[in-house]
This record gives C-alpha cells, structure tokens and sequence, in this order.
C-alpha cells in the first residue's frame, strides 16, 4: 500500500521563515511561561513586604496604647491608620471581656481565634465587598492586665496588585527586549547557516548542463545526504543519456540498411519496364516494409521495457497457467503456416506471480515468435510452465540451428545477433525479454536445447494466489 505523499512545497515557501518560525514558537511560549512565573513571584514577594509592613503597624498601634495607658484612640492616631492614598486601611481594638472599643468606620470580620502567645495571626478577609489582607495580635490591655485587648489591622490589596503588576511590566518589558535581540541573532545564524548552501548552488548553476557530482563540494554534514541523492540522480540521468544517445546511434543504423533498400527498389520499381523486374522491386518493397514495422515495433516494445520503473504499468497478481496458453494460441496460426509442430505443456495447479501483464505479454510473444522464426519447415518448438522451487519456470525449446557456447552469453544485449541469425532480424527480441525480467525480479537463462537449437528459461517468483494488489490484472493481456 503506497505511503502517504509529501505535502507539495507552496510558491513562496522559504526555509529561513520555516527556521524562524519553529525557533519564534518556543521562545514565546518561555516568555510567556517566565511571564507567569515573574507574577507569581512579585506577587509573592509583594505580600511578605507589604505583610511585615502590616505587622510593623499593628505592633505600633498596641505600642500606642500602652504608652498613653487607654484603650482608644485618639481621633488623629484613628485618621493616620485609615488613611492610604491608594487604598484603605481599618483598625479594631477588642477586649475580650468588653467587646470592640474602638474601629474604623466600617468593621473587619472576624477571622480565625486570636493566638494569645503573642504570634500575629494573618487571614485573608473582604471589607465592603473589596478584597483585603488582615492582621490580628492580642496584647494585655493597658487598664487592665487581666484583659486582653487584640488589635487587627487591615487594608485593601490594591497597592500589593499595583507593584506586583509593575515588576510584570518591567519584566516583560525586558523580555520583549530580549526577544528581539534572539529574533536578530536568530535571524543572523540561520542567514549564515543557509550560506552554507551557496557553493553547492553555484556548483549546479555552473555546471547543470554538464552533470558534473556535486559531492566533493564542502557541506555540512546535514547537507551531505543531499548531495549524494543529488549526485545519484545525476548519475541516474547520465546513463539514461548515454543509453538514449546509444539507443538512437544503433536504431538509426537498424533502419538505415532496409530504408536505403526500399528507396533502391521502390525506383527500380517506378523505373523498370519489365514487368517481372517491376514484380520482383515491388515484393522485395513488401518484405523490407514488413521488415522496417517490425522493428518498429520491437524498437517500441524494448522503449516500454526500458522505462523508469515510475512510469511503467503497476504491477499485479496474474495467473500464468492462463496466461501464457492464451499467448500460445495467438501464434498456432503461424506456426500451422509454417507446418511446425507448437506444443504446450502446462501445470496442474494455479501459479500465480505479481507482474505488469502487457509487459509480461511482450515478453512471452517475443520467445515465442523468436523460437518460430528459426526452426526449419516442419520443426518443433515446445512452451512449458511448471513449478521449480518458488518460482514459475517458463521455458521455450526450439530445434533449431541454436547458439555457439561462446555468443550465449551476449544473447539478450541489445542489436546483438549470433552468427547462426537469420536475415532480417534485429538483436531485440531476446533483449525485450532480458529487461522485462530484471524488471519482474525474473531469472533468464539460455542454454542448448534437448531439441538441439536454443532453450530460454523465464524464472519468476511466486506469489499467493489471494495476495492483495491495488488492482486485479487482466488473465489475458492484449498486445499494445
């Protein structure tokens, strides 16, 4: 089952913004979580200042009594306790025995027992709907040292937010700072590292037409999977280059021979007055135009074979025990003509391989029609499928003239023909087998047949017959 596919790259897309964008994203979540962190701090530190300054107070109002010896206060001491210019600030004096003496226009609620070993006793409270801190401490009553007196102050938390509040400013103020110092720095680096990219640019930019590799060029070490994919490639190009410049080099010197023969006899045709030599100019134009499409024909087929296995037909399971008797009988009525006997013998079970079936059937009609071509009137050629192993064993005998041991190895090469070639053939058709195999993962062998001509062996490997494809391929495969 294919992979998923890479998202394509967008017009405009830029590896420096990618870069800056994967840096950018954590440091702003750090400033936004040092962010937190400061507030929580001077938040903290705020309450401890403002708690101490708070239990100072308390300390000096209970100061205040003792020395005056009363329990009130006067109306100035009552005035500097409430007053705070950006808040307010209440008293209580309580006596145990006799209730409030003194507080600030509106109370503070109780909060938890006064300690009376003398600790202060800090409790979080509302006044008036607003948030406020408080602070109680019991001390012996002045005019009574058999009562106890507990002083609490209060006061609104607005002056403790206010300077938390301010540190969160100047410290995000610092880091917005910081981060544009991080941005330019960041910036600078991935710039710098990019450059690092520039001689392998210009090294493509200079050389490209020429596919000159690239790997010798200094890179980071990231950088070097990338030019070794890149100087793989090129290579992969070169030897299509070269195979196309030879390809065309030797198709050109195939056609050449019957064009130059079908030009000479199609004039001797138009030119001649005698009907026999116009006869004989016209049925050799026949078989050199018969001989000029089948090389087509076999030029186009090995093209296909040659393909990049990217753009060549999936592949599929297909059953060979169908496949190759259909082929045999496209070829009975030639071989009938020819008086050969074409016999077949087949498997008894279903033997089943992945492969591309019209690239499969070019290859079988080929060892078949190649066989045909060179057997003697009234000669055998016999096809047979069988299992050898783990993998399906095509072979094709013939009784014809064979190979000499020393060219065997050679057959399959492209425009290659053993001295024992008939005339007209073209050195393809055993080559369209050789490429039709590597591609399927096939084993081809050549060797001397018990018939006394040529034995061609196709291994191919099997596979379970209910094994899943994207596609079912079609049993028989018509010729393209």
């Amino acid at each position: 089952m294919p992979g998923p596919r890479a998202r394509p790259a967008r017009a405009g897309d830029s590896l420096r913004r990618r870069l800056l964008l994967f840096l950018l994203v954590p440091v702003s979540i750090t400033v936004v979580l040092v962010s937190v962190l400061v507030y929580a701090v001077a938040s903290r530190y705020s309450d401890r200042v403002y708690d101490e300054g708070l239990l100072e107070d308390a300390y000096g109002l209970a100061k205040v009594l003792k020395a005056t010896d009363s329990d009130a206060l006067s109306p100035q001491a009552a005035f500097l306790l409430e007053y705070n210019k950006l808040g307010h600030n209440y008293y209580s004096v309580r006596s145990l025995r006799r209730g409030v003496l003194s507080a600030s226009h509106e109370a503070i609620p109780p909060g938890p027992a006064p300690r009376l070993d003398g600790d202060a006793q800090f409790y979080d409270t509302a006044i008036g709907g607003v948030r406020s801190r408080a602070v109680a401490l019991a001390v012996p009553a002045p005019a009574d040292p058999s009562d106890t007196l507990v002083v609490t102050l209060a006061e609104t938390v607005q002056d403790r937010q206010l300077r938390a509040q301010q540190i969160l400013l100047m410290s995000i103020l610092l880091q917005l700072v910081l981060t544009a110092v991080l941005l330019a720095l960041m910036w600078s680096g991935v710039s710098r590292g990019l450059r690092a990219l520039d001689p392998l640019i210009g090294r493509l930019a200079r050389h490209g037409q020429e596919l000159v590799p690239v790997g010798d060029v200094p890179v980071p070490a990231e950088i070097r999977p990338l030019s070794a994919t890149i100087d793989a490639l090129l290579e992969r190009i070169r030897r299509l280059f070269v195979s196309q410049e030879h390809f065309i080099a030797d198709a050109a010197h195939q056609l050449r021979t019957p064009l130059a023969g079908l030009a000479l006899h199609a004039e001797r045709a138009r030119s001649s007055a005698d009907e026999g030599q116009r006869a004989d100019a016209l049925a050799q134009v026949q078989v050199l135009t018969m001989r000029l499409a089948r090389t087509a024909t076999q030029l186009l087929a090995l093209s296909r074979a040659q393909a990049p296995v990217e753009a060549a037909a999936p592949m599929a399971p297909l059953r060979l025990d169908q496949l190759v008797p259909e082929i045999l009988g496209e070829h009975v009525a030639r071989a009938m003509r020819a008086d050969v006997d074409l016999g077949y013998e087949g498997p008894d079970e279903a033997l089943t391989v992945r492969a591309d079936a019209y690239a499969l059937h070019d290859a079988l009609g080929n060892l078949i029609d190649n066989a045909l071509s060179y057997v003697r009137r009234g000669g055998t050629v016999s096809v047979a499928l069988r299992r050898h192993g783990e993998s399906a064993r095509v072979s094709v005998d013939d009784d014809g003239p064979g190979v000499a041991e020393s060219a065997l190895p050679r057959l399959g090469d492209r425009f290659f023909r053993a001295p024992e070639a008939i005339e007209g053939g073209t050195g393809l058709g055993l080559a369209i087998v050789r490429r039709i195999a590597d591609r399927h993962d096939a084993r081809v062998a050549f060797a001397r047949s018990c018939l006394g001509g040529l034995r061609v062996e196709l291994d191919f490997p099997l596979i379970a017959p209910d094994a899943p494809s994207g596609r079912v391929a079609p049993l028989i495969a018509e010729p393209r």
